[in-house]
């Protein structure tokens, strides 16, 4: 065995049919932030934020005091410093950047101790950190040294999860790759917690390891199904933060096809029976048709991993609801969703392959008269009267962060993508005619994907309008071949 130490948070919503599996990880003592402290600056941040206070606010002087390029601190300031709330549109430091200011030093000193952990699978560091590792000692042990344990001592409720074999066996220590983690972690917090504000940068100096080796342990968590969710199967959070850890189904589907044992369990929780295939043929069977479709009928897409990912997911959600004699609401929701998530995940790629330079946009927001002129300065065929309307709503910063760091609200990210297009000849918004892009088609999506979601009161959409929506969803996509 991997490890003697058996860290087991408690499922309070457990299920009958979860297949329990004992993770391999490697435990470090660190220094971290608590969950609890606001998130300071970081240095580049904390820097600029001062000069600013003290009434510097020309970009060309703050580089030049900075010695840094003064593209990154127009970035800094237009994608971290004015999203959170800490500067204002005129440059001027608001009251929680005065706040974050006078409070730094005591922020960057609150440490607690706990621990970070690294997959002992795939070498990757976990994004969640805690104070305690709760454990759970076996009950009793099988002939060949596999642990049974007695979750439910009421019920009798005796539980053999399966227990994976390391792939890691010499960790190593990476503070950057630890500061990520710790980033991923405070944003799954936010999420959890329903925070809307976004989370401040953290100072690498921040954490800090305390052990030279790491203690292995085992993280019990399990696979189960979720009927809602377009995955045939999906792995919990061992920390019980989120419902499922997208982060362990990757390394997992590395694993399974050597595996005959998991895939067997695997099997018995989608209700598979039992078949000569192996256990490779049958992952991709079990994965559906989604990905097989993908690679057979939209190859040109694959080397594109948000694009890929978010079509398969659509694809996986569109065979879902055909199978289905009667849909409800949530899968038609789920439908319009993964329609929305496609449509965006390739203006991003747009935004990423031609991006252009917003440091000369004004700071000030403008009309919505002085929007209509900037779209249609544009000159570009595919804006239609229509769009501008839908887009004339969005302030240049909102434009300009969707440009920069590829975020941002549907709506300016499609403005983003016109804006770029202008100043690059070899655009696909050049090319692609103006009937086949029908991008007054695209804002809309966002009310629609709301409203099918539910969070419009009273207002239903059928699952007719959402297989609409899908279709020029995937074909909306797929105009965009030749630049994958």
């Amino acid at each position: 065995m991997f490890a003697d130490r058996y860290v087991y948070f408690e499922n309070k919503s457990r299920q009958e049919g979860r297949q329990g599996l004992l993770w391999p990880a490697y435990a470090w003592k660190v220094l971290f932030p608590s969950e609890q402290q606001r998130l300071g600056a970081n240095l580049f941040q904390e820097a600029i934020l001062g000069l600013l206070r003290a009434g510097e606010r020309d970009v060309m002087q703050l580089s030049g005091l900075l010695s840094l390029d003064p593209e990154l601190v127009r970035y800094i300031i237009a994608t971290q410093l004015q999203p959170n709330g800490w500067v204002d549109e005129r440059m001027k430091v608001s009251p929680d950047g005065e706040r974050l200011l006078d409070d730094a030093e005591d922020l960057r000193l609150d440490l607690t101790l706990g621990y970070a952990f690294q997959d002992a699978v795939s070498g990757a560091w976990f994004p969640r950190f805690v104070t305690s590792m709760p454990e759970v000692r076996p009950h009793a042990f099988d002939a060949r040294g596999r642990p049974a344990f007695l979750l439910d001592r009421e019920r009798g409720w005796i539980d053999r999860p399966f227990v994976l074999s390391p792939a890691i066996a010499r960790p190593v220590l990476e503070v950057g790759a630890l500061t990520e983690a710790y980033r991923a972690y405070r944003k799954d917090i936010a999420s959890a917690a329903r925070r809307g504000q976004l989370e401040g940068g953290v100072d690498f100096q921040a954490i800090e390891a305390i052990d030279s080796q790491p203690t292995p342990v085992y993280l019990w968590c399990e696979l189960y199904r979720d009927e809602s969710e377009p995955q045939p199967w999906l792995v919990s959070d061992p920390f019980r933060l989120r419902k499922a850890a997208a982060w362990l189904r990757k390394p997992l589907l590395v694993l399974a096809p050597s595996n005959r044992g998991l895939v067997q369990r695997m099997q018995r929780l989608t209700g598979a029976q039992d078949t000569e295939l192996s256990a490779e043929e049958w992952l991709r069977q079990v994965e559906g048709s989604a990905q097989l479709a993908a690679w057979s009928d939209y190859p040109f897409v694959m080397s594109q991993p948000l694009v890929s990912e978010h079509l398969m997911r659509l694809l996986r959600q569109r065979a879902k609801v055909q199978t289905q004699s009667r849909v409800n609401n949530e899968d038609v929701g789920l439908l319009a969703g993964e329609s929305y998530n496609l449509i965006e995940a390739v203006l991003k790629w747009m935004l990423v392959r031609w991006s252009c330079d917003t440091s000369a946009w004004p700071k000030t927001q403008w009309r919505r008269d002085q929007a209509r002129q900037e779209f249609n300065s544009l000159r570009l065929a595919a804006v239609s009267p229509q769009l501008v309307e839908q887009l004339a709503g969005q302030q240049p910063r909102m434009i300009a962060g969707a440009i920069n760091s590829q975020s941002g609200s549907f709506k300016a990210l499609l403005a983003g993508a016109v804006f770029c297009a202008a100043v690059h000849p070899d655009h696909p918004l050049h090319s692609v005619p103006a009937a086949s892009l029908q991008l007054d088609r695209l804002a809309p999506l966002a009310d629609f994907r709301n409203v099918a979601s539910g969070h419009a009161s009273g207002v239903k959409v059928t699952l007719a309008d959402a297989q609409d929506r899908s279709r020029f969803a995937i074909e909306w996509m797929a105009l965009f071949q030749t630049w994958y």
